[in-house]
């Protein structure tokens, strides 16, 4: 039975986590809306937005798009230095043509080295820039977790949905964010400097000082202000940044000069000072100098131009010099005492500082901005922290209007003297930068008069104020009949042992196998799990208890936890049940077992984890002493207050910290390393499907050609990779079906050997690496047809799998994608006969995979399979349709070869006739041992073992190259 003892309310880390998690998906909401509701505002008036550059994103062949605002100018200067040595660039292509090269020669480096590999053009450009966006955007996941972790914000280091939260809002909004999303589609190097910036705060944050000044050396060969990182690490006496900072630009400099002398490096100094000395009016630069051209009307503020800078103006001059002057100053020296990782506060204001200080600073420089942004999110979120009234909406308007495009309604104040109001982005840049300092203080304030960073959000001082024996609130305890009729024993005096679930007695998580259970079960359900975790990770549990029912029977036990309680039992001793997860699923999972004596697990409204489990712990032992097996991070809590702990496959890490917790000992699973298990996991031998995508190019007689053969390469690895994910979610998904299977029950997922949290990041994680590696490397039409081929796959694994004719259908379907990739990929347009002979022979092998499945649950002596829709009296019906089908084939086969168009492809037609009974024979051979049930349930896998396969698929390929001579 269950019972929920009411008490009074504990506030602990777990009720903050919940806040976190909630404010997270508020804020995801905001960004995501805000974009998506003035981007749609703005389309209907004909004006350009956010949603504009999004699109930029993923059309690369947009004709609209011409992304050469940097490399038209560096590129015109390389061809000078290369047309003209010894003279003088800047004067030639600067003051002369007017081209508005301002980037130091160094910066001409990279343009060098993709000359150099035969690269340098505009769709190379692009596809590098789209690649250093995604990585800023990644790299602004990582930073979100890292200052979190740096804030020690709870749930952050030990609960998997709050870093899911936090990594994917700080992806979403870098993707919302217009400066970064303006810079690509202008095809500006910015978008590298963005990435590198953001690299370098995580690489801070992570003490790893000398990358992190590599990483601002790097920048300072494309952009000079940078070059102020250096003077702020020698301020702050920071050796190691500023040796990483050398360690790059030494070189940079050394290889410019000895390709363009050193005299460059001198003209260079006339730009920046004409620069300082006018800038520009033009309303997108966000500077003192634009606001103040602007407001002396001191040229035109609304047309660009490629040739002309604002005249000069001496009070614009002044006002320039001091506001650079103010602002580097207080980047370089704010918070200067700062050390170690505490200074990424100053870090993220200084690359704000150097930015705004400049003389011109366009709008796509501010990506610069995510940094301070997500350092005031997250500062906001600190429960110790004071937070002033109005924080949350004075961030949320600095981001409205730093994060979108707002021109076209303050433009039209141009000529008014209300047209300050073109620098929103300045003072959004201001707001950000008044409230990072405010907040920063006011955390420091917190810290020295509280108990520090963190651990109000950690620690449990309320649950140490209440009394040992108080119950817990709302924590589902049960109790064992089998416990309470148990004799005294002579051990039984010795203090009881809690155990964990999830990850400790089970190999698995029961969070995730109900999650992939409801998205298996129902797909249109699961798309409220976003709804359900804004109401906490409770409330989230108890809905997919509600939806989806787990056999206990048919889970994955730790063996040697299982022998370790029984032994505990045997000897008499209490044991507990102590989890995280449902007392749905505990309950059941104790009555299963029959080993424990109570269970103590997470309630509709209480998520029963880390110090809400010792608070219930605790409830249960009015000593105070116990001992507790666990496994990760979670049990942290737990352990400091253990007698003894023992930790089950655990990490190293986890390990070490936890043995200074309590005397610890370990139970380790013989495992294969990792590495080997994820590449099992993505079932590489699966890959030999994708050589399909070669087949275009052995029909159109291009096999061989070195351009044709890559691109259909690049189609290989793609479609492999976008396959792995469909394989890592179909083990997710099929987890109750595969354990029950003869063989399918080794996969990595459904054995336990994985962790299911890293199938979630393996998903996404593969198809964008297949998604980038198209986008860079193959031309948009391929793209299509990968996205085809992925949406077919997710349906067939949440719709179709278990529906009779359209499963075989869909997966027939699947191999002709890949032929068609490949005929994408190389710009061969596939024939009518090479699509009709892939219908029938990949319809017949479909049914193959079938037949023989149905055959392995006829040797189980079961009627159907699990999630099949046929039953093993089917059988003779898949035969038949399999056998015509590959015949079928061949008769296509034949008909091509009798045709008129093979006389104009082969010089030998008449060879090609030795395939088709070649054919009839590998057809007939298959079904036969398909009968004979000797074939593998992938008839892919049995082709590339089976000798007579290899031997046919060798004669064949010969005969196609005999017939073109």
């Amino acid at each position: 039975m269950s019972m929920q003892p009411a008490i009074t309310s504990l506030p602990t880390g777990v009720h903050r986590a919940g806040r976190i998690q909630r404010v997270v998906v508020l804020a995801l909401l905001f960004v995501v809306l805000t974009t998506g509701l003035l981007g749609l505002a703005l389309h209907r008036g004909g004006h350009a937005s956010n949603l504009t550059d999004i699109q930029n994103l993923f059309v690369l062949e947009n004709p609209d798009l011409v992304p050469v605002d940097s490399w038209d100018p560096m590129i015109a200067a390389l061809n000078w230095l290369h047309d003209r040595p010894g003279e003088n660039v800047y004067e030639g292509v600067f003051f002369q043509q007017r081209i508005k090269f301002q980037y130091p020669v160094t910066s001409l480096l990279p343009l060098e080295a993709m000359q150099a590999f035969g690269i340098l053009n505009l769709a190379a450009f692009e596809r590098i820039n789209l690649m250093f966006v995604l990585a800023t955007a990644a790299g602004m996941a990582i930073l979100m977790l890292e200052m979190a972790a740096w804030l020690r914000l709870p749930g952050v280091r030990d609960d998997r949905v709050t870093q899911v939260l936090l990594g994917g809002f700080g992806f979403a909004a870098t993707l919302c964010f217009y400066p970064v999303l303006k810079a690509f589609s202008l095809g500006q190097v910015q978008v590298w400097l963005n990435a590198a910036f953001v690299f370098a705060c995580i690489a801070l944050l992570r003490d790893r000082r000398a990358l992190c000044g590599a990483l601002l050396g790097a920048s300072t060969l494309m952009k000079p202000q940078m070059s102020l990182f250096l003077a702020w690490a020698v301020l702050r006496g920071d050796w190691r940044m500023a040796a990483g900072w050398a360690a790059v630009v030494v070189p940079g400099v050394a290889v410019a000069t000895l390709l363009y002398g050193f005299a460059p490096m001198i003209d260079y100094l006339d730009v920046l000072l004409f620069i300082g000395r006018h800038g520009e009016s033009y309303h997108v630069n966000q500077t003192v100098n634009g606001l103040v051209n602007r407001l002396l009307h001191n040229g035109n503020n609304l047309d660009w131009s490629a040739e002309a800078f604002a005249p000069y103006h001496p009070v614009v001059h002044i006002a320039t010099q001091l506001s650079g002057i103010a602002f580097f100053a207080f980047g370089l020296l704010w918070r200067r005492h700062d050390r170690g990782t505490d200074r990424i506060a100053a870090f993220a204001v200084a690359g704000l500082c150097f930015t705004t200080g400049s003389p011109v600073a366009w709008v796509h420089h501010y990506g610069i901005l995510l940094p301070a942004f997500a350092l005031a999110f997250l500062i906001l979120l600190e429960p110790g922290a004071r937070r002033p009234a109005g924080a949350f909406a004075l961030l949320a308007t600095a981001y409205l209007l730093a994060g979108n495009l707002l021109f076209w309604p303050v433009n039209a104040l141009a000529a008014t003297p209300l047209n300050f109001l073109q620098s929103y982005l300045f003072f959004a840049t201001l707001m950000l930068l008044g409230l990072v300092c405010v907040l920063t203080g006011r955390l420091d304030r917190t810290a020295t008069s509280g108990p520090g960073r963190g651990e109000a959000a950690e620690g449990g001082a309320a649950v140490s104020s209440a009394p040992a024996s108080a119950p817990v609130p709302n924590v589902a305890a049960f109790a064992s009949a089998a416990g309470a009729e148990r004799p005294a024993s002579p051990v039984a005096a010795e203090p009881p042992l809690f155990v964990d679930l999830d990850g400790t007695l089970l190999r698995t998580d029961l969070l995730y196998e109900s999650l992939f259970g409801l998205i298996k079960a129902r797909p249109w359900t699961a798309l409220l799990v976003p709804v359900w975790l804004a109401g906490g990770k409770a409330r989230l549990k108890a809905e997919l208890a509600r939806r989806v029912d787990i056999d206990p029977a048919g889970l994955v036990y730790n063996q040697a936890v299982l022998e370790r309680l029984q032994a505990e039992r045997e000897r008499g001793r209490r044991l507990v049940l102590a989890t995280a997860a449902h007392h749905r699923y505990a309950d059941a999972i104790a009555r299963h077992l029959g080993l424990f004596d109570q269970v103590l697990a997470s309630s509709d409204a209480v998520n029963l984890k880390s110090e809400r489990k010792l608070a219930a712990i605790r409830a249960q032992v009015p000593s105070g002493i116990f001992d507790y097996i666990g496994n990760d991070e979670a049990d942290y809590a737990v352990w400091r207050a253990a007698r003894r702990g023992t930790a089950v496959d655990a990490s190293a890490a986890v390990v070490r910290h936890a043995a200074t917790l309590c005397p610890m000992e370990t139970i380790a699973t013989p495992r294969r390393p990792r590495l080997l298990l994820i590449l099992r996991a993505l079932r590489l031998h699966q890959w030999l499907k994708n050589l399909l995508v070669f087949v275009p190019l052995l029909a159109g007689q291009k096999l061989g050609e070195i351009g044709p053969t890559l691109q259909a390469a690049a189609a290989f690895l793609a479609f492999g990779l976008c396959a792995s994910s469909i394989y890592v979610l179909n083990d997710l998904l099929d987890l109750p079906a595969d354990r029950r299977h003869p063989r399918k029950c080794r996969r990595p997922f459904a054995a336990g050997d994985l962790p299911l949290d890293l199938g979630l990041s393996l998903i996404p994680g593969l198809l964008l690496a297949s998604v980038v590696l198209s986008a860079l490397t193959l031309p948009p039409l391929f793209l299509a047809a990968l996205g085809t081929y992925a949406a077919s796959s997710l349906f067939y694994n949440l719709f179709a799998k278990n529906r009779v004719i359209w499963d075989v259908m869909l997966l027939a379907g699947l191999y002709s994608l890949r032929v068609l990739g490949g005929a994408t990929a190389t710009a061969i347009v596939p024939s009518f006969w090479l699509l009709a002979f892939s219908m029938f022979l990949f319809l017949s092998l479909a049914m193959v995979k079938r037949y023989s499945e149905m055959d392995s649950m006829v040797k189980l002596g079961l009627g159907q399979a699990e999630g099949r829709g046929y039953l093993t009296a089917d059988m003779p019906v898949l035969q038949s349709i399999g056998v015509s089908a590959g015949f079928l084939s061949v008769l296509v086969m034949a008909l091509y070869i009798n045709s008129p168009e093979v006389g104009r492809i082969y010089d030998q037609p008449q060879a090609l006739w030795i395939i088709c009974p070649l054919l009839l024979f590998w057809i007939g051979r298959v079904w036969l041992q398909t009968h004979r049930g000797l074939m593998h349930d992938d008839p892919v896998v049995f082709a590339a073992r089976d000798k007579w396969s290899l031997a046919i698929g060798l004669v064949c390929a010969v005969v196609l190259v005999f017939g073109r001579t």
